[in-house]
This record gives C-alpha cells, structure tokens and sequence, in this order.
C-alpha cells in the first residue's frame, strides 16, 4: 500500500548498519508528526539504503515541512508480527516559516507501484 503524508520532521534517528546476505544494509528513519484534529499524531518513516537516504538527505531535517510517500507492509517472525513504514520520496512543501505551522493530515492510500525502485526521487 502507498500512502502520502505532509507533516513537519521533529526528530531524525542516528543511522543503523547491518549485515545482510548481500553485505552492509544502511537504515535511516525519522520521525514527522501532523495534527489530526485536536491530537497531533507521530510516524516513523524509515529509508533503507545510503544512496535512497542521500538523494532526501536535503529535505530530512528537524523542523521541516516535507511531504512524504511511503509504503506500510508487515511480516511474520517467530510468531510475532512487525510493521514497517519504508519511505521512498521526501520533499520540501515549504520555508522555514511554513515548518512552524500546523502540518496537514495525512491523505487516503492509493494504488502502489510493482517495484518502488522505478520511481524517481
């Protein structure tokens, strides 16, 4: 499932290294809330892969108001299930003055593309 989001970056998390079957797997994630009524909401967006991080780098900082697609997927491991929200596109929607206002909720899913690698960033 595809999902858009614009919302304001309030937190980005220190980048992770793995080992992998392939070699060294590099996760970035960071954190964008947007107000939803009277509750402002918080998400995880994670990026897997340094050159997928690089070309967003400019757009992941705290306090920007950036707009964001990603995908939502689970898995099944050892009888417990895990979620993930793997970011593919983020980009500035405003200045400095825009990321001080309230962010706007989230839109409906729409229809995912077969292979994510093909969309440009």
């Amino acid at each position: 499932m595809q999902v858009e989001i614009t919302g304001k970056i309030v937190n980005v998390l220190p980048e992770q290294k793995f080992n992998g079957k392939n070699g060294e797997i590099v996760k970035n994630a960071f954190v964008i809330e947007w107000q939803d009524g009277n509750y402002t909401q918080h998400l995880c967006l994670e990026v897997v892969g340094k050159d997928k991080f690089d070309k967003m780098k400019q757009s992941v900082a705290v306090g920007n108001t950036v707009q964001c697609k990603f995908s939502v997927s689970s898995r099944e491991y050892q009888g417990r299930w895990y979620t993930s929200c793997s970011c593919f596109y983020c980009a500035n929607v405003g200045g400095q003055q825009q990321a001080q206002s309230s962010a706007q909720a989230p839109q409906q899913p729409t229809n995912a593309p077969q292979d994510y690698n093909s969309i440009p960033f």
